[in-house]
């Protein structure tokens, strides 16, 4: 029988695993192994997966003890990652961590979010979204709390490119400002993972709604941004401490910088002997 409703969600899982049928196993699996999918996902997404219907989902969610779908994605949403659970985690492993550990542990972790990042890239959208972004009038690169940096990075590196890019890294009045510049012609670029900015998620509705392109780079391909997205880039964001890595974003970032630089070539020559230029002029760098 199910547990009480009181039981995590893991524990519920453990205990009834072997009594399931093998359908209800694979939904079971994913939700352990991607409860970030699950925490967003609908019902029928979260089938598609796995390759069963929508009642085989509602199915297994009573086989827990749920109601149904939305109860179970509600457990699945109160056990995500949070900076307290991070520190505890902390606390309980410091005792058997030694110093070079750490360092090796971060690296490979960060080793293995490039490879899983990699892995999952769709390159079929990935050129689509270089050529609307060398197309884009004018870019807007939105982002709030852990992706603030990387999104400063990629606009300073467009600007630098010879684009008309900005950076939003604060919500109300900046970011409406910003906002109100776009038109069907540009390109929004949103940045966001783990916890959703709320402002980054309404910055790509209103981009949807005037018609300009949106970029999506985030953690999952049914996180809040991506749903508003013509195209969405999932990236891998394991760490090793209290927050995740934003190696895996700097990479595709990198990558964007590299393939509009081999596709506009005169363009990008011509743009960094300017900057060049300019910076020798205002001796902002030691020659």
């Amino acid at each position: 029988m199910p547990m009480g409703n009181a039981a995590p969600l893991e524990n519920r899982i453990t205990e009834l695993f072997p009594t399931l049928s093998h359908a209800h196993q694979k939904l079971a699996r994913l939700i352990l192994d991607n409860g970030l999918f699950v925490a967003f996902a609908s019902a029928a997404e979260l089938g598609k997966q796995v390759g069963v219907s929508n009642a085989t989902v509602v199915r297994f969610c009573q086989a827990l003890g749920y109601d149904g779908y939305p109860e179970l994605q509600a457990a699945v949403r109160a056990n995500l990652p949070t900076y307290v659970h991070k520190v505890q985690q902390i606390e309980r492993k410091r005792g058997g961590l030694r110093a070079n550990n750490v360092l090796q542990r971060v690296f490979e972790l960060d080793a293995q979010n490039l490879n899983d990042t990699l892995a999952k890239l769709d390159q079929e959208r990935f050129w689509p979204a270089v050529r609307a972004i060398g197309k884009a009038s004018h870019l807007l690169v939105v982002a709030g709390g852990l992706s603030a940096g990387p999104a400063l990075y990629l606009a300073h590196s467009l600007n630098v490119m010879g684009f008309d890019a900005r950076a939003a890294l604060n919500g109300g009045i900046p970011l409406t400002l910003e906002l109100a510049r776009l038109k069907p012609s540009s390109v929004l670029i949103g940045i966001s993972v783990w916890r959703y900015v709320a402002d980054t998620v309404a910055a790509m509705e209103y981009a949807q709604r005037i018609g300009a392109t949106r970029i999506a780079i985030t953690d999952s391909l049914v996180a809040p941004i991506a749903q508003h997205a013509s195209f969405a880039f999932q990236i891998a964001t394991k760490g090793a401490a209290h927050s995740l890595s934003l190696t895996s974003v700097s990479a595709l970032i990198n990558a964007f910088i590299a393939a509009l630089a081999f596709t506009r070539p005169k363009q990008t020559a011509r743009a960094l002997r300017k900057v060049d230029a300019a910076y020798r002029r205002g001796k902002l760098v030691l020659e």
